[in-house]
C-alpha cells in the first residue's frame, strides 16, 4: 500500500511539473510573439512601452486561454519521460491497472483546473480591463462610459444616450406600450441619478400621455421617480465584451436579462465556454494518456509533441468555429461547446480501452 502511495505521488508530481512547465514556457512565447505583432501597430500616443504595457497587462489572458493545450503537451510530456525509462511498464508489470494511472494524471490535470477558475473568475476580468485603457488611452472608470444604449423591460422601451458605471444618465427616452403594443406614454429627461435597486430619479422630464380617446396629455416635471430594472453594474457590463466576462458576472447579468429582455447568444457562448473549459482540458489530458499508452506509444518523444500539438490546435480552432456557428443557428451554444468535447473524450476512452 505504501509503495502504491509512493507510486501514485511519483506520476503526480512529474505529470505536475511537466505541465507546469509547458504552461510556463508557452506563456511566455505568447507574451513575446504577441508583443511582436503590437510593434507594428505603433503609432503617436502608442509607443513601445505602452506596448509592453498592454502585452503585460493581457497575459493572465493569453494564459488563461492556452491551459488546455499546455495540460496536453504535458501529459504527453510527463506521461512520456516515464514511457522512455520503462517505468510505466514496470508499473503495469507489478499490478497498477491503467486506469488508475490515467486517474492519477488526471489529478495533476486538477492544479490546471483550479488555476484556470481563478483567472477567469478574479483576474482576467481585472487585467483585461486595463489592457483596454491602455491602449484606449481612457481611464478603466471612462471604459465604463456607454453611448447609445436601448434596452427593454416587459413592455417598456428604454433608450440612453449616455451612462456611466457611476449611476448618471443623459438624454433619457421611455417609451411604455400595452399588451397589444400600442403606445401607452412616452417619456423624454434630460438626466437622471441612480437612487437604490430599481429607482431612478430623472430631472428635467417631458411625458406624453395617449389616452383612450386618441388625445395626447403633457406634463413636465423637475423631479420624477422611474421604476427601471437596469443598474450601474449592468450599465457597466455592457461596455465589456462577454469573454472578458467573470463567470459570476455573466450568471448575474444574464439572470438580469432572461427576467426583463432576451438573453443575447453571445453571452450565452461565452458562459457555456466558461463551463466547458474545465471538462475540455481533462478531455485533452485523457487523449494525451491514449497517446501514451496507445498508437504512439512506440514513437518517439518528438512525434508524439508534434501530434499532441496538432490535436490541441485542431481542437482549439474546432471548438472556436462551433461556438460562432452556434451564434447563426437555433440550438443552444452549449450543443456546439460540448461536441468538441465530448469527441475527445469517446476517442481518448476507446483508444485506452483497446490498450488496457
Amino acid at each position: 500500500m505504501l509503495a502504491r502511495r509512493i507510486v501514485a505521488k511519483h506520476v503526480t508530481k512529474t505529470t505536475a511539473l511537466a505541465m507546469l512547465g509547458a504552461t510556463a514556457v508557452l506563456s511566455v512565447l505568447q507574451i513575446l510573439f504577441t508583443y511582436l505583432g503590437e510593434l507594428g501597430d505603433l503609432k503617436e500616443g502608442y509607443t513601445a512601452w505602452n506596448a509592453l504595457q498592454y502585452v503585460l497587462w493581457g497575459a493572465p489572458r493569453y494564459l488563461y486561454e492556452i491551459l488546455p493545450i499546455s495540460a496536453l503537451i504535458g501529459a504527453v510530456l510527463g506521461l512520456g519521460s516515464m514511457a522512455s525509462n520503462s517505468e510505466l511498464i514496470v508499473m503495469r508489470a507489478s499490478g497498477i491497472s491503467l486506469w488508475r494511472i490515467v486517474g492519477w494524471v488526471m489529478r495533476s490535470a486538477m492544479l490546471l483546473v483550479v488555476l484556470s477558475f481563478v483567472l477567469s473568475e478574479f483576474v482576467v476580468p481585472y487585467t483585461n480591463e486595463h489592457a483596454k485603457s491602455i491602449k484606449s488611452h481612457r481611464s478603466v472608470a471612462a471604459l465604463g462610459e456607454v453611448k447609445g444604449y436601448w434596452t427593454r423591460e416587459g413592455q417598456r422601451f428604454i433608450y440612453i444616450d449616455y451612462a456611466n458605471s457611476q449611476g448618471t444618465l443623459k438624454q433619457v427616452q421611455v417609451i411604455d406600450f400595452d399588451e397589444n403594443y400600442r403606445m401607452k406614454s412616452l417619456l423624454n429627461s434630460e438626466q437622471g441619478k441612480f437612487v437604490q435597486d430599481g429607482q431612478w430619479n430623472l430631472q428635467n422630464s417631458t411625458q406624453v400621455n395617449l389616452l383612450v380617446n386618441g388625445q395626447a396629455q403633457v406634463a413636465k416635471t423637475n423631479q420624477q421617480d422611474l421604476a427601471l430594472a437596469l443598474q450601474p453594474k449592468y450599465v457597466h457590463m455592457v461596455t465589456i465584451d462577454p469573454e472578458d466576462l467573470a463567470p459570476s458576472q455573466l450568471i448575474s447579468f444574464m439572470k438580469y436579462m432572461h427576467e426583463y429582455s432576451q438573453v443575447p447568444k453571445t453571452y450565452l457562448l461565452a458562459f457555456w465556454k466558461n463551463v466547458g473549459s474545465p471538462f475540455a482540458l481533462l478531455a485533452l489530458v485523457l487523449i494525451a494518456c491514449s497517446f501514451i499508452f496507445g498508437p504512439l506509444r512506440q514513437q518517439s518523444m518528438g512525434f508524439r509533441l508534434v501530434i499532441a500539438l496538432f490535436v490541441g490546435l485542431g481542437f482549439y480552432y474546432l471548438q472556436d468555429f462551433l461556438g460562432y456557428a452556434s451564434l447563426v443557428y437555433a440550438p443552444s451554444p452549449a450543443w456546439f461547446v460540448f461536441l468538441p468535447i465530448v469527441l475527445m473524450f469517446a476517442a481518448g476512452s476507446y483508444l485506452l480501452y483497446r490498450a488496457r
